[in-house]
């Protein structure tokens, strides 16, 4: 039975499963999207997205290199590594690509951000011309982004022509988050669904994913998170992405039915 037709599975979700495992899963589970990472696939990104293609999946995106905002020598390997990917799944009408914005350098937030607009403008526009959003990913993980929240996210998508990734996981206790989120609507290229059980997470310094649950398992207001992105009017996909220790512990595969699961019925409840 085909899975709801907007739910997409990050292979994140299976980080350690190879490509074909993942899509032996995917064709499973019915689904029309599914998330890809790139170093999955190495040197076999044409092969993998026809693959996809013929499986009736889309992408819905992939995680690409992101820029060294340090070392502007090394960008153009960079353009060339988004261009082969962008080629690749605009051919078989795919969402998305994205990136995390990069690392502090220990210059000022400001002169990353002219920094970060000046390394993505030709991906942006290149992936702009074969009808795809290349899109960055918020984190607080200090090591890939120095955006650390959806606010901050909204002024770097205006300056760069980048699009965003809105993980529920991430913005979740954000202030204002509904304002918030209608401000990021027409710079919104991807939604991410995860869920937290916030006893579990014991200090700032966990690792994102040392407090992460099955999709539904969690402590998130996901109800209350999925109306609002309702109310920006976003009609991509939605991306499941499964990541922490009950993968490890119980198997990918049960991990990922259940979200996928508790995710339809929670669309549907939301009217997604």
């Amino acid at each position: 039975m085909p899975a709801h037709p907007r739910i997409s599975v990050s292979a994140m979700s299976s980080v350690r499963w190879s490509f074909e495992e993942d899509l032996a899963l995917w064709r499973d589970l019915g689904l029309g999207w599914a998330g890809l990472i790139g170093a999955k696939l190495g040197d076999g990104i044409e092969a993998g997205t026809a693959a996809l293609a013929e499986a009736g999946i889309r992408v819905s995106t992939v995680i690409v290199p992101r820029f060294d905002l340090g070392a502007r020598a090394s960008w153009a390997a960079t353009h060339e590594a988004h261009r082969r990917w962008i080629d690749a799944v605009a051919k078989y009408d795919g969402w998305s690509v994205y990136l995390t914005p990069g690392r502090p350098t220990g210059d000022l937030w400001e002169e990353l951000l002219e920094r970060l607009a000046e390394a993505a403008a030709p991906s942006v526009a290149y992936a702009r011309d074969r009808g795809l959003r290349l899109a960055f990913e918020p984190s607080k993980r200090t090591e890939v982004s120095f955006v650390n929240n959806l606010a901050d996210a909204v002024d770097v998508a205006e300056r760069t022509g980048l699009e965003i990734v809105a993980d529920i996981g991430n913005f979740w206790m954000e202030r204002d988050l509904r304002a918030t989120l209608l401000r990021a609507a027409p710079h919104i290229g991807l939604v991410q669904l995860t869920d937290v059980s916030i006893g579990a997470v014991l200090s700032p310094d966990d690792p994102p994913s040392g407090g992460r649950v099955p999709f539904g398992e969690g402590d998130l207001p996901v109800a209350r998170i999925l109306a609002d992105i309702k109310d920006t009017g976003y009609a991509g996909p939605l991306e499941l992405e499964l990541v922490g220790p009950p993968g490890d512990s119980e198997g990918y595969g049960p991990v990922i039915r259940r979200g996928v699961s508790a995710a339809a019925a929670m669309l549907a409840n939301a009217g997604l």
